[in-house]
């Protein structure tokens, strides 16, 4: 008789849980925060923190899965692509880019990431701003970003290793996972080497499914995925204020694309492969200090490359031909930041900081040609935080940007003939403004107002999207205005409240338009408003610690009757862990999503929907942890987008072991 590994509970923000990771400091020169002196956690002005306690305790191991801990986040999926996305309020990865340690790692060519082959296991958190975020970013911040803070070690030696196995509803090893981090500290210098590998060869449906033409019960099919990950960091310290530090990444990820199951018939039936997924990147970072002022520099060279095979039938054994023949990626992004932090004083802080960035962006399909399309992206900002009082700390920032393209070419499949596009640039001015008031030492009220702006990508710009689409090289940056006002503090012995009323007023937004029946363009038509409002609360009693966050937004798409897509309205979560004894933890979450379109036409809809997910463990006195636990615990069939379900009722069993 099969075994069922069960368990209650899962998740949180914990304060002192006996579960907490390996302790690893966080890498701060990898930070870009608005931050004040003479003002004590002053830096409160809106946005959302993920540390690696949670994301353990979550067991979410993809930057999509740690992501949608937060408030005012949803995580959603490409499905005819097969890709992990997030909204931050409303804005996707376009609109809110990814950076690793303060480093750009978009897709030059639509700015876009696949979340899920981004892991977690070497990471110390997740910074997330919204709408209000640091002007020292550099460009394309429309609404925020995302910066994923490596680690750096503390001790002389410090180290985990870890690993487990998922099974599917009716048994059957599914997949795998193995991590290990290690790093030294010698005062001096410092070392930090992580790698993972996590292996999916299919997931199981729930068994409320109901067959389809291109699916049937039991194993999606097409759902295998596959990851690498090696992280390699030397750091110099060679005295209490300077450091300088090189940094190398290689990420292998390998993808299927399960078909489309739904309802619409003018949706096509894709058969897609992803041979390969790959991304290399090499980083420098520096800090220097030279009396009243800090010298920073960033440099790096990001590569990204990939291969889509595009077959004609179900058994994956034919090629298409023609603009469905294999296509090929081979991307490329440099460029450096040189910033000054100036201090002025006790209280005030200025910084001032230039970036250059460079993208190249190559691709071709079997029998064709290389096109390459080359963008070079600049910005020069300026951001003061000045802690007014002891109680009141004023933000201000300001960024001028520009972006040109140095080339841009076409190939056309039926002339055989590959030509260049006019090239020209385009440019924005940013500003923004926030004030932080401590009401006492454990609660504060913030206020934001900022103004940003994201470029058209080449993709936007250039895409004949399979032949339904016209270029328009012209488009100009999309606008958006933020607005927030918050509270952040203790509202009694061990319980914390966050708060956050937003709105978001965007303009020139990028929106496909129709040309005719089959044909549109991207033009700058869209004017969007978002309002909405975020609750945390989390905090302990007794030997329960409980907590969870609620949102409540709303989108209104004001230039024409298309739905805007993958975002709930509403938005909960929910979790309690029990400290049962020493070493022994029970852990329970829940997550409900409201219903989501997944089509601007309103035909693609996804229901409302809620999982529950578990797990039991125990932590030796020689730091061992062993788990065992069950996501969708109930079996729920759901989807992020409508045809695309997600895995059913999914057991696992796990450890660590710290060092």
């Amino acid at each position: 008789m099969k075994k069922k590994l069960l368990a209650l509970s899962i998740l949180p923000v914990l304060i002192n849980n006996a579960f907490a990771a390996p302790d690893s400091s966080v890498f701060t020169l990898g930070e870009i925060r608005v931050t004040a002196s003479g003002n004590k956690d002053s830096d409160n002005f809106g946005g959302s923190t993920v540390d690696i306690d949670e994301m353990r305790q979550q067991d979410r191991n993809t930057v999509g899965e740690a992501l949608n801990l937060a408030p005012g986040i949803s995580l959603s999926k490409v499905g005819a692509r097969n890709e992990q996305m997030a909204y931050i309020r409303g804005f996707d990865l376009r609109q809110v880019p990814i950076y690793v340690d303060g480093i750009p790692v978009y897709v030059p060519y639509d700015g876009y990431v696949d979340l899920a082959r981004f892991s977690t296991f070497d990471l110390s958190r997740i910074d997330v701003a919204k709408g209000f975020s640091s002007a020292l970013y550099g460009a394309n911040t429309l609404g925020g970003a995302i910066n994923l803070v490596s680690r750096r070690p503390e001790k002389k030696f410090e180290g985990e290793v870890g690993g487990g196995i998922v099974f599917g509803d009716k048994g059957g090893m599914s997949g795998q996972q193995y991590y290990g981090n290690a790093g030294t500290n010698q005062g001096s210098w410092y070392l930090q080497v992580g790698a993972s590998y996590t292996n999916q060869d299919f997931y199981m449906l729930p068994s409320s499914f109901t067959p389809t033409k291109t699916q049937g019960s039991g194993e999606r099919n097409n759902s295998a995925q596959h990851d690498s990950k090696v992280n390699i960091k030397i750091g110099l310290t060679p005295n209490a204020t300077d450091e300088y530090v090189f940094n190398y990444i290689n990420q292998h990820g390998v993808k299927d694309v399960p078909p489309y199951t739904g309802a619409d018939p003018d949706m096509a039936i894709r058969y897609w492969q992803w041979p390969y997924w790959d991304k290399e990147s090499f980083y420098f970072l520096s800090k220097t200090q030279l009396g009243n002022h800090t010298l920073k520099f960033r440099a790096f060279y990001d590569t990204f490359k990939n291969s889509l095979s595009q077959f004609t039938n179900a058994t994956y054994t034919t090629l298409g031909t023609g603009s469905s023949a294999p296509s090929f990626y081979n991307d490329f992004t440099t460029g450096f930041s040189v910033e000054d932090d100036i201090r002025i004083g006790e209280r005030n802080q200025l910084q001032i900081a230039y970036n250059i960035k460079t993208d190249v962006h190559r691709e071709n399909a079997v029998g064709q040609p290389v096109q390459t399309d080359k963008d070079q992206t600049q910005t020069l900002a300026i951001e003061d935080t000045h802690a007014v009082t002891d109680r009141l700390t004023l933000a201000t920032g300001l960024s001028f940007q520009r972006a040109e393209v140095l080339s841009a070419q076409n190939y056309n499949s039926t002339t055989k003939v590959l030509s260049n596009y006019e090239t020209g640039s385009k440019s924005a001015l940013n500003g923004q403004v926030g004030l932080n008031y401590k009401l006492n030492d454990s609660d504060s009220v913030h206020a934001t107002i900022a103004r940003k702006s994201r470029f058209a990508t080449i993709k936007d710009r250039y895409s004949y999207r399979m032949g339904r689409a016209i270029p328009n090289p012209e488009l100009q940056p999309e606008k958006a205005t933020h607005y927030e006002i918050g509270y952040r503090g203790k509202v009694a012995d061990k319980w914390m409240l966050g708060a956050n009323l937003f709105r978001s007023d965007i303009t020139n937004m990028i929106q496909a338009t129709s040309i005719t029946s089959s044909i549109s363009q991207q033009q700058n038509v869209g004017k969007v408003e978002v309002n909405g409002i975020e609750l945390e609360l989390r905090g302990s009693i007794g030997r329960l610690d409980l907590g969870g966050n609620y949102t409540l937004m709303n989108r209104a798409n004001l230039s024409n009757n298309n739905k805007l897509t993958d975002t709930p309205k509403q938005k909960l979560f929910t979790y309690a862990t029990w400290n049962v004894s020493e070493g022994w933890t029970v852990n329970g979450s829940f997550e409900a999503n409201s219903m989501r379109y997944s089509s601007t036409d309103g035909k693609q809809v996804v229901p409302g929907y809620a999982v529950t997910n578990g797990k039991l463990g125990y932590r030796t006195n020689g730091g061992l942890l062993v788990e065992a636990g069950v996501r969708n615990m109930f079996d729920r069939l759901y989807s992020y987008t409508e045809g695309f379900p997600e895995a059913g009722r999914t057991y696992f069993v796990q450890f660590n072991q710290s060092m």
